[in-house]
């Protein structure tokens, strides 16, 4: 149990260089430390917080057009995941986030994002019933090129906080990348799927460890689900028992056009 133990050394690190009480984390201005998740109040009320009617396949928020159970993007394409978790919808504050975390060289952004993530499913399920649906959080891997031109990998850090808040201990030694691949953001649902194809895998001296677990990936964005359900695949092979997957921000529920 992590809960209750001083900050990570990676944390600590964090807030020295970008003090919690100083900056909005996605706009920039001046706020105090009482601000929750560090969003001033502007930002708050902003953030497209996910608090309606969900896909009960991977927990984007239905749209109004939608009078089913499953978004359109779950209707057309079968998952290899169980199921999935989300905190927001995918619009400008969010992508903002996001961009300064992978880009801009925001790592402190992810302890953020990983206090969101515990706190929106402590909510749902509350500690016990957590920490029993899962044996593993696994953050989804980059590669190690794009890992050392970026200094971290964004999920790694969120997984670590959400961990910390919850109790857990997050894994980054268990996927890894295999090869590089293209910018997902500019590419089509099939192209996404192509281009992610083969591209994990899992340490071998690891593998021994995935049979018969419950499997909670954690990552920034879901889209069309393209890399959690190569993931998912990877660790069905190796015996992995179910395979949840949650975000920070996924897609609207849009028909395709």
């Amino acid at each position: 149990m992590l809960k209750g133990i001083a900050k990570t050394a990676t944390a600590a690190v964090l807030d020295l260089i970008y003090p919690p009480a100083l900056y909005c984390v996605c706009c920039g201005k001046i706020i105090d430390e009482t601000r929750t998740y560090r969003l001033c109040n502007d930002c708050m009320q902003n953030i497209k917080w996910i608090d309606g009617r969900t896909c009960m396949k991977c927990g984007r928020q239905l749209g109004t057009s939608n009078p089913g159970s499953v978004c359109f993007n779950c209707r057309e394409h079968p998952h290899s995941f169980d199921r999935g978790f989300t905190c927001t919808e995918y619009g400008t504050h969010e992508r903002a986030m996001v961009f300064a975390m992978k880009y801009d060289g925001r790592p402190d952004i992810s302890v953020a994002i990983g206090e969101m993530l515990a706190d929106r499913m402590l909510a749902e399920f509350g500690e016990d019933e957590l920490h029993g649906m899962y044996d593993l959080i696994l953050p989804v891997p980059v590669h190690p090129a794009k890992k050392s031109w970026r200094g971290y990998n964004q999920a790694a850090l969120i997984a670590e906080e959400f961990s910390r808040r919850t109790g857990f201990t997050a894994d980054d030694d268990v996927l890894i990348r295999t090869r590089e691949t293209h910018i997902m953001r500019s590419l089509g649902p099939e192209q996404r799927r192509e281009n992610i194809r083969g591209a994990f895998g899992i340490r071998t001296r690891r593998l021994p460890e995935i049979a018969g677990k419950s499997v909670l990936l954690v990552d920034d964005i879901y889209t069309t689900g393209a890399t959690i359900d190569e993931l998912a695949v990877v660790l069905r092979e190796a015996g992995a028992a179910s395979v949840d997957f949650l975000t920070f921000a996924s897609g609207a529920d849009m028909v395709k056009s």
